[in-house]
């Protein structure tokens, strides 16, 4: 049998710890001087172990606040067709967002000018969701401004869903949908409180109409720890 190295006896002596405290989703822990002092261990031993555990999706970092433990990771499921915020109700999740920017939007990226009609015009709507008092992703949304004209101005904190059935009486379903690691973008690593330069899971979305037009197209910046894909067929 393979001798233990000292990263890994302080990795079983800081998961005994963490099992033994049992301490709630969403919990900070002490502060890396006085982990050290509880693990008896070096600065970068604990490091090294911490990074391990947030890899593990058993805690992770807001940038300047400290490590924190780890809420469930979202179960996403490309094959589904219901919005974010049913699918973590039926996961027993409580979703919150809020929006930053609402705007109409000069230079969509390429991508999107791509997907929409030619020469329409796009809303840029900007914004965080979250679970159980987590923010777990940012998105950069863009709205087909001619199929929907004055989206931004009937969302009223509703979700995307809600206004598109309420307003313009449409059920968008994901035409198709791509993941990626990514470098965090400035303002994702803002309002998520993740470290500069880390990385993040990217989820582009492309929704559509029944009648199978793109209109809506999303930039979802995914913490790591907090979602796991998952194929199920509905």
């Amino acid at each position: 049998m393979k001798d233990k190295s000292y990263v890994d006896i302080i990795r079983e002596r800081l998961e005994r710890w963490l099992s033994e405290t049992n301490l709630a989703a969403g919990s900070r822990l002490p502060s890396e001087r006085e982990l050290c002092e509880l693990l008896d261990t070096r600065r970068m031993t604990l490091r090294q172990v911490l990074l391990e555990l947030e890899v593990a999706s058993i805690i992770f970092r807001k940038n300047r606040s400290g490590w924190f433990i780890a809420p469930k990771r979202f179960i996403y499921n490309p094959k589904a067709q219901s919005s974010f915020n049913a699918e973590a109700r039926a996961q027993g999740r409580h979703p919150f967002w809020g929006y930053l920017e609402e705007e109409l939007c000069e230079a969509p990226p390429p991508s999107v000018v791509k997907a929409f009609s030619e020469n329409t015009s796009s809303y840029l709507i900007t914004g965080w969701c979250g679970l159980d008092g987590h923010k777990v992703f940012y998105h950069e949304s863009y709205i087909d401004a001619d199929f929907a004209p004055g989206f931004v101005n009937k969302i009223n904190n509703q979700s995307f869903a809600e206004v598109w059935e309420r307003e313009f009486s449409q059920f968008l379903s994901i035409k198709s949908m791509v993941f990626k690691p990514v470098k965090i973008p400035d303002q994702a690593c803002k309002e998520l409180g993740v470290a500069p330069n880390s990385f993040v899971i990217l989820v582009e979305k492309h929704r559509a109409t029944r009648e199978k037009r793109v209109v809506q197209v999303d930039f979802e910046y995914w913490r790591l720890e907090s979602v796991e894909l998952y194929i199920k067929d509905e």
